[in-house]
């Protein structure tokens, strides 16, 4: 009579602990799979901006991936070099000094309504644009974190 109860209580707390395990793995799978998308994203742009800088001598001081381009920025030889990730094979580097003129550009006032914000670059080359954040393209990205890293890399620009 009591192994009976003993083995059907154990039965039960095993039944228990493995849908709480199910439950558990459910959940934390997607999440785990999004942070290794996320990772060999950024890893892949990384690698393609630091070859470039290997092959034109460049030694980047700070490099930044996002979802719509990936850049890096030579403080010592005053190089700025960016991408967008949608045609990565096409990096271009900005000699710093030749920036005339740079600023962000947001199409609203309101970041909560923002739709775009780039960083435009103007001079002796013409105008260049480096996208931080699309809405349409990722509903999911907050604008206000990518205004804080567009601030940044102007600021990266601007005191270089």
């Amino acid at each position: 009579m009591f192994l009976k109860k003993l083995s059907k209580t154990y039965i039960m707390d095993t039944a228990s602990v493995l849908i709480g395990v199910f439950f558990l793995l459910l959940f934390i799978f997607p999440l785990a799979w999004i942070t290794y998308k996320q990772f060999s994203f950024q890893k892949k742009y990384s690698h393609k901006i630091k070859n470039f800088g290997r092959e034109h001598q460049i030694n980047f001081d700070e490099l930044e991936v996002n979802h719509w381009s990936f850049l890096g920025i030579d403080q010592n030889q005053k190089i700025l070099a960016f991408g967008a990730t949608n045609t990565p094979e096409n990096i271009q580097s900005l000699s710093i000094p030749d920036i005339q003129h740079s600023k962000i550009i947001l199409d609203d006032e309101h970041i909560s309504k923002t739709k775009d914000i780039t960083i435009k670059l103007s001079g002796n080359f013409g105008v260049k644009e480096i996208s931080f954040y699309k809405d349409e393209a990722d509903i999911t990205a907050d604008a206000a974190v990518h205004l804080y890293t567009a601030k940044k890399w102007l600021s990266y620009i601007q005191k270089a």
